[in-house]
């Protein structure tokens, strides 16, 4: 992956395969890599909605014991 890869673009770079994909345009010798290419951003976007719930619930729990 891209280093200093922000949840923002990856979903932007997301967005921009599943219309190339829906399209309908792509070779299919350039599928694969390109459904690879989506699966390891869906990776990173669920890596970081993940870290960034448990930092959430942390600063919540952190909060309420108070």
């Amino acid at each position: 992956m891209e280093q200093e890869l922000t949840y923002e673009a990856a979903m932007e770079r997301l967005e921009a395969l599943a219309r190339e994909i829906e399209g309908g345009n792509i070779a299919i010798d350039q599928l694969a890599t390109k459904l690879k290419e989506a699966q390891q951003l869906l990776a990173f976007c669920k890596e970081k909605l993940t870290k960034a719930e448990a930092e959430v619930t942390k600063l919540l729990d952190a909060d309420a014991a108070e």
